[in-house]
């Protein structure tokens, strides 16, 4: 299978609508091109025995579902057809170069234009822009007719152009990119890495460092493990700091053969990590000259604004732990990254410290031998101010969650979305099978999960999916037993008041009414962003519901209801295969409500497009547990973060009793219409 045959395929599987007119438009192909690389792999199917393409009257294309199964098994159809989607020209511009820099060989043309679903011209002028991108690194793209482009030119400037790439581009940080750009180094091991470190150096780095590190550390790995070149590419050493030293024991216990350079260049990206709080009061020895520097400043500083800082040893140790990592930003030339600075500074003050801040930083800058370029400086003078008038509050760092879920990778990323705007108190890195979980649960504070685990740490037992006023007590149990929101307090005061102006029939519906409108006026929630995402009619269309009323056993029930998604080649047999395994377990927690399954599964079983159906049995069938279900709803999903909407839709469906009964006492037509009335 060519490349050409295989993009034209990719096309019409994912746009079953598309007519040749579509094809030549989207990719730069005469009609003749497209009917002949059709032929010429018909002939290639014929051969094999297997059913051809072929065009009906209409004009649509209709691919045998063998050739969907084929193209499956070549190709990693989840991350070629979910990274593409929303990306800006600058996005793709980096995405090749970081693709290019995590490959290691050469990528051809095709492949570029295969991960980025977009015409060849357009990515001609993508590529051009990556060019232009990696001549300011003083890297070179080149060219080569036989095998395609590749990323010339010094490793350290090209590790360099990495590093601001990740802190530039939040695509980066995305599950997806990650895993696509780094196959062989897991999202789990790099976040036992992060919280090693953080154990052995007693200290915790910043959100925005975990989450740079996440993606920065894991493509870093990943060109290491693949590049055996022993170039000297890192001119000053960094091998005699602690963080090597440490770094150098806990690579040592994994399965990584890093050489040294590598090694060091991963000392780098934690060096200049910003940390959070530093939780003794050891500094190392390589330290000592900073820190005479930075008593020297504050000492210039009391003696000019005549301020005496109080407790000054723990504010000279506090202004270190951020001027040490942007000391070794600015002496390797990377870069601060998004710190959002326009939002954090406003007032005046802020300005006049700046000005001052440019002198104190003078004696530091000739240590360095290099100038602190407006960005750090900036953060510096904020950070300073903060220090000076914010010491005595405690500031609490976001509790680090992970979500466990026994339904498998699918679910689980759902929910992890989902709860990642539920609580954006909270810092959601990972989501886990139950086994994933206790091989690294000492990484994380707490859990979300779908069943109880044995775990000292803190677990919240939550549904799969849940309804919206599901979400907002899970929100209100949750913050007032983290003691993040006081509610309770503020809840108390409004029915006092209420209390002296009018007659409460119900002080307990009084108080949960208050709660859920103090929740959902939380600017800091984006409880009400699902509202914009596609309803669930836009998956389930009318023919894909099935009404039975003859008794069924439930695999054939399955079975029954995934056949409308198998024959709009929506899913392939592996779906049912897998959903059918997935039910038998005792564990499983695929129902909603108390007469709803929601067969689903994941992308590498048997998920080919987006689609939702439904079996709707007037008679309960009996499912493994006990369980008596009427409604039997598949579903098939790509883009997680787009099908929140219709989910939560599913889980209101499946908890309305009066809905399911009229739906039990309807045919076909007369269910859709219900269906689209209450969504």
């Amino acid at each position: 299978m060519n490349e050409r045959i295989r993009k034209i395929l990719s096309l019409l599987i994912r746009n079953p609508e598309l007519k040749m007119n579509d094809l030549t438009t989207k990719l730069s192909l005469t009609k003749r091109q497209i009917n002949y690389a059709i032929n010429t792999f018909n002939s290639e199917l014929e051969l094999k025995k297997i059913p051809k393409i072929k065009r009906n009257h209409s004009g649509d294309f209709e691919i045998p579902l063998e050739v969907i199964q084929m193209l499956t098994v070549e190709e990693n159809k989840q991350n070629f057809y979910s990274i593409a989607d929303g990306l800006s020209e600058s996005d793709r511009a980096a995405l090749i170069l970081m693709l290019l820099v995590t490959d290691t060989g050469y990528v051809g043309l095709d492949h570029f234009i295969d991960l980025l679903d977009v015409s060849k011209s357009t990515i001609i002028e993508d590529l051009k822009k990556s060019e232009w991108l990696a001549s300011k690194y003083e890297l070179e793209l080149v060219y080569d007719r036989i095998n395609g482009y590749s990323l010339k030119g010094s490793e350290h400037r090209l590790l360099q152009l990495m590093s601001d790439m990740v802190h530039q581009h939040p695509i980066f940080q995305e599950d997806k990119v990650r895993d696509f750009l780094a196959t062989n180094v897991s999202e789990e091991e790099i976040i036992h890495l992060i919280h090693g470190m953080e154990q052995m150096l007693h200290l915790s780095y910043s959100d925005e460092s975990v989450d740079y590190l996440q993606s920065a550390a894991r493509f870093l790995i990943s060109r290491g493990l693949r590049e055996k070149s022993n170039s000297d590419f890192l001119q000053e050493r960094v091998s005699q700091t602690p963080e090597f030293k440490l770094l150098q024991i806990l690579v040592s216990e994994t399965s990584w053969q890093l050489n040294q350079k590598y090694l060091e260049w991963l000392t780098l990206l934690f060096l200049t990590s910003n940390i959070f709080e530093k939780k003794t009061t050891q500094d190392f020895d390589s330290d000592l000259q900073l820190r005479r520097l930075i008593h020297q400043m504050v000492e210039i500083f009391q003696n000019q604004t005549l301020i005496v800082i109080e407790d000054r040893e723990s504010f000279e140790r506090r202004i270190l732990n951020h001027l040490r990592p942007a000391c070794f930003r600015i002496r390797y030339n990377l870069s601060l990254g998004v710190y959002s600075l326009e939002n954090l500074i406003q007032d005046s003050n802020h300005g006049i410290l700046v000005e001052l801040m440019k002198e104190l930083i003078t004696p530091i800058e000739k240590w360095l031998g290099k100038a602190f370029p407006e960005d750090e400086l900036n953060l510096l003078s904020y950070y300073f101010g903060f220090q000076l008038t914010s010491h005595s509050k405690h500031q609490k760092q976001k509790p680090r969650a992970v979500v466990v879920c026994t339904n498998g990778v699918m679910v689980s990323k759902l929910m992890r979305e989902s709860l990642k705007q539920l609580f954006p108190e909270i810092h959601f890195l990972a989501s886990f099978s139950v086994r994933d979980f206790y091989h690294f649960e000492e990484d994380y504070d707490l859990v979300f999960t779908t069943t109880p685990l044995k775990t000292n740490l803190v677990q919240f037992i939550v549904d799969p999916i849940m309804s919206y006023k599901e979400q907002i007590s899970l929100r209100y149990r949750v913050l007032s037993d983290l003691g993040i929101d006081q509610m309770d307090q503020a809840v108390d005061e409004l029915i006092g008041i209420i209390q002296k102006h009018a007659k409460v029939s119900s002080l307990r519906n009084l108080k949960e009414e208050l709660q859920y409108f103090l929740l959902q006026a939380n600017n800091n929630t984006s409880l009400e962003n699902h509202k914009v995402l596609p309803a669930l009619t836009h998956y389930l269309k009318p023919n894909f519901i099935t009404v039975i009323n003859q008794p069924v056993i439930w695999q054939d029930a399955v079975k029954i209801a995934c056949q409308p998604l198998l024959e709009s080649r929506i899913i392939d047999e592996r779906f049912y295969e897998d959903c059918i395994r997935q039910i038998k377990d005792v564990n499983y927690s695929g129902y909603l409500g108390s007469q709803t399954c929601i067969p689903h599964t994941t992308t590498d079983h048997g998920v080919l497009r987006d689609g939702v159906s439904l079996l709707i049995s007037p008679e309960p069938i009996e499912f493994p547990g006990g369980h008596q279900v009427s409604l039997v709803m598949p579903l098939a999903f790509y883009d997680l973060t787009r099908h929140l909407r219709a989910i939560n839709q599913i889980a209101a469906i499946s908890e309305n009793d009066e809905l399911i009964q009229n739906l039990k006492q309807s045919d076909e037509v007369t269910s859709y219409q219900l269906i689209r009335q209450h969504t």
